[in-house]
């Protein structure tokens, strides 16, 4: 045991001895090993060298990489980063950041970033973003250029693509928001007061931007002397838009509630709206339109399926589980800009 402390001893002078040499400035190298800095090739001089190919043990705490590093906990880099870097926890970098980047928890950028950035928790980049971030959470404080995908993301100003459950931009560029709540500070906030032949009464919130909102939707309607309530969601979009009119289509799926048994069989009704939005005034619009209607009912009232008092039909098909109807309807309301 004595020898083998005595050993390792003299293995670490020699490795500082070596490290005393390195110059200081920026250099480029074609491997290095760290098991955990200081104690790797490169030494205490590590963030002098740019590195062609990276292993970093445990962590390492290097110059840059141009070409590929690996790293089981830490991949830090305070120069440029270029190619493929791989951790399974953190990558963390404070210079350019170009390639593909990969982590199992997160990535960080501090100064611009262009490539692909994956991580199994979240993606961050501090100064502008060109590419794509894919991780749970997604967030680029400055532009972001590209697509991200997520269950949160956040851009300050997008030109691109967000695909979540959550995305917010503070400013839009030729922005496509996809997901349940997107919120855009210069976009699409519209609630809309509108009336058809079956339900008769729909409050809808919309929210995003023109060429692509989400449709949060709850209505009323009465079958047989009693109360049907609707509640859905869809997503829609502005085909044309003028200062004073516009085209819109929204497409959604609602399910209806009869006598607010919110546990019935499935009864649901899916709408194609086809609007004309005139501008009144500047936040307030007069909407008119036609509707493609499909209603999928398994629920039986008194031996007949569905719970919507359906004017007529194009086509009806019924059997012993289910009945599908489609009729043609309109949509005709007000909505208000907030």
């Amino acid at each position: 045991m004595k020898n083998i402390v005595l050993g390792c001893i003299w293995f670490f002078i020699l490795l500082q001895n070596s490290f005393s040499q390195e110059k200081s400035s920026q250099q480029q190298k074609d491997f290095q090993v760290t098991f955990g800095y200081p104690l790797g090739t490169n030494g205490i001089q590590s963030t002098n060298f740019t590195n062609k190919y990276s292993f970093n043990i445990l962590y390492g705490l290097n110059g840059g990489v141009d070409g590929f590093e690996l790293g089981s906990i830490l991949n830090f880099c305070k120069q440029k980063v270029r190619g493929c870097q791989v951790s399974g926890v953190t990558n963390y970098n404070e210079s350019f950041t170009d390639g593909v980047i990969v982590a199992g928890v997160n990535n960080i950028c501090l100064d611009s970033s262009k490539g692909i950035f994956v991580a199994g928790v979240a993606n961050y980049a501090q100064k502008s973003a060109k590419g794509l971030q894919l991780s749970t959470v997604n967030i680029a404080t400055d532009k972001m250029n590209g697509s991200q995908i997520g269950v949160f993301n956040y851009a300050k100003k997008l030109k691109g693509v967000q695909i979540g459950v959550i995305n917010y931009c503070e400013n839009s560029e030729n922005a496509l928001p996809i997901g349940l709540f997107s919120i855009v500070k210069n976009g699409l906030f519209e609630l809309e007061l509108m009336g058809g032949e079956t339900v008769y009464s729909n409050l809808n919130y919309k929210m995003g931007v023109n060429t692509l909102y989400t449709i949060f939707k709850i209505g009323m309607t009465n079958f047989k002397n009693a109360n049907v309530i609707s509640y859905g969601i869809g997503m829609g979009s502005k085909i044309y838009q003028t200062n004073k009119q516009s085209f819109t289509i929204d497409i959604s799926t609602n399910q209806i509630v009869f006598k607010q048994n919110f546990d019935a069989d499935l009864n649901l009704l899916n709408k194609i709206d086809f609007s004309y939005q005139y501008n009144l005034t500047k936040n307030l619009s007069f909407i008119l339109g036609p509707s493609i209607n499909v209603y999928i009912s398994k629920l039986k009232i008194e031996n007949t399926f569905g719970s919507l008092p359906i004017p007529y039909s194009i086509y009806n098909n019924v059997n012993e589980q289910r009945k599908i109807t489609i009729w043609a309807g309109f949509n005709l309301g007000f909505t208000v800009k907030l």
